[in-house]
C-alpha cells in the first residue's frame, strides 16, 4: 500500500560526504542537517570505528548465509535509504523482483534465488524499530515516514497464490515479506556507527549511547556484522552477483 507523505533523496554536503566516505559509501543524509554538519565528528579523529572480533557477532551465521549452496545467488548493497516511491523503500522491492523474475519468469522455481541485502550509510535506519524511529526522529531527518513502514508485510505472506495477486507476498515490498521468502539482511556496523555521531552531535548525546540504543533495537531479521564493505567483498569471492543501488 502506497503512503502518501513527502519522502526524498537530498545530496551529501561535502563535508558529510567526506564523513560518509569513511565508510566506504556516499551515504544520502536530509539537507535538514546540514545545519549540524559543522558539529558533527570530523573523521578520522571525531569517529571511533570499533572493530568487532568474532565473538561480538555471529560469525558462524555469516559465513552460513554467504556459503549457501545456490546456482543463482544476488547480493543487493543498499548505501542509503532511497525509495522507489512513498512507502517502498527500493532494497525490497528490488530484491522481490529479481526473486519473482527468477520464480516465475525464468522458471527457474521457488527458492531459487539467493538474495542478501547489505545496509550500508543511512540505509541502517530501516533496519532499526519504531522506537528508534520516534525518539530520533529518522522521518523527519531522511524525508522518510513518520515510522518503520517499510518492514511491516502488507500481505497475508501467502505463498500459494497467483504471482499477480496484489494481496499475496509476491507483490509485497517489505522486508519481512523477502524475509519470508528466504532474503537475509545484514547491517554494517560502521554505518551504525556513523549514523549514531550524526544524531549524537544533533541531540547533545554522546555518539556510544545512541550506538548501544541502535545496538538494542535492531528488527528481527537483521544481523549486525563489523563492515558492510567486507560483507559486499566476501560475498562476490563467494560467487554472489553484486546489485549496488545508488
Amino acid at each position: 500500500m502506497l503512503r502518501h507523505h513527502k519522502e526524498k533523496d537530498v545530496p551529501l554536503s561535502r563535508q558529510q560526504f567526506l564523513g560518509a566516505a569513511t565508510l566506504g559509501s556516499a551515504a544520502v543524509l536530509s539537507s535538514s542537517y546540514d545545519a549540524i554538519a559543522a558539529v558533527s565528528p570530523s573523521p578520522p579523529m571525531g569517529v571511533h570505528f570499533h572493530i568487532m572480533r568474532p565473538g561480538e557477532f555471529n560469525h558462524s551465521q555469516v559465513l552460513n548465509t554467504l556459503m549457501v549452496k545456490k546456482a543463482h545467488k544476488q547480493v543487493f548493497q543498499a548505501s542509503n535509504s532511497v525509495l522507489l516511491a512513498p512507502g517502498i523503500a527500493t532494497i525490497y522491492i528490488h530484491m522481490q523482483n529479481s526473486m519473482n523474475a527468477h520464480e516465475f519468469s525464468f522458471g527457474f522455481g521457488p527458492g531459487s534465488l539467493a538474495t542478501l541485502g547489505v545496509l550500508m550509510g543511512p540505509s541502517i535506519v530501516l533496519a532499526l524499530n519504531d522506537s528508534m524511529w520516534n525518539k530520533y526522529g529518522f522521518g523527519g531527518a531522511f524525508n522518510l515516514a513518520p515510522t518503520n513502514v517499510y518492514y511491516k508485510a502488507s500481505s497475508d505472506l501467502r505463498s500459494n497464490g497467483q504471482p499477480d495477486d496484489m494481496n499475496g507476498v509476491y507483490q509485497d515490498w517489505s522486508a519481512q515479506a523477502v524475509m519470508h521468502r528466504g532474503g537475509a539482511f545484514m547491517v554494517c556496523h560502521n554505518a551504525m556507527t556513523f549514523v549514531a555521531s550524526v544524531f549524537a552531535a544533533k541531540s547533545g548525546l554522546q555518539a556510544e549511547s545512541v550506538l548501544a540504543d541502535f545496538e538494542h533495537n535492531i528488527l528481527p531479521g537483521f544481523q549486525v556484522v563489523p563492515a558492510g564493505v567486507a560483507i559486499v567483498q566476501l560475498a562476490q569471492q563467494h560467487r554472489w552477483t553484486l546489485f549496488a543501488l545508488a
